[in-house]
C-alpha cells in the first residue's frame, strides 16, 4: 500500500559549508527534494552578478525556462527586461532567479 509521503526537502543537497554560487548550482542540479525534478529537463538556476545590487525573484520556472535552463527567458522575462531597462537599472547590477517551494 503506497503512502503519500512529502518529498525530503532540499537540505540533503545543500552544502553544509558556506558555498559560492557555483557550488550551489551544482547542488541544485542533483536535488530531488521536491517534485520539480520529476518533469523538469534541467535545473534553472539564477544568473547575473553574484554581488548584484538588485535581485529579482520570480515564481517557479515555466516551460521556456526549463527548455533553455535560464530564468526569465519566456514572456515574463521580456516584461522584466523591458521594466529593468525603463527603470534605468544597469544589467551588471541585477541577479535574477526563481523561487521554488
Amino acid at each position: 500500500m503506497a503512502t503519500n509521503q512529502a518529498p525530503p526537502g532540499a537540505e540533503k543537497w545543500v552544502p553544509s559549508h558556506p558555498a559560492d554560487l557555483g557550488e550551489l548550482k551544482q547542488a541544485a542540479a542533483q536535488c530531488e527534494g521536491c517534485q520539480l525534478h520529476v518533469d523538469a529537463t534541467q535545473t534553472v538556476f539564477g544568473r547575473g552578478a553574484p554581488d548584484a545590487r538588485v535581485v529579482f525573484v520570480g515564481e517557479q520556472p515555466g516551460d521556456v525556462e526549463d527548455q533553455q535552463g535560464l530564468p526569465f527567458v519566456g514572456p515574463a522575462g521580456r516584461v522584466l527586461r523591458d521594466a529593468v531597462e525603463e527603470a534605468g537599472i544597469e544589467v551588471p547590477w541585477v541577479y535574477i532567479t526563481n523561487a521554488v517551494t
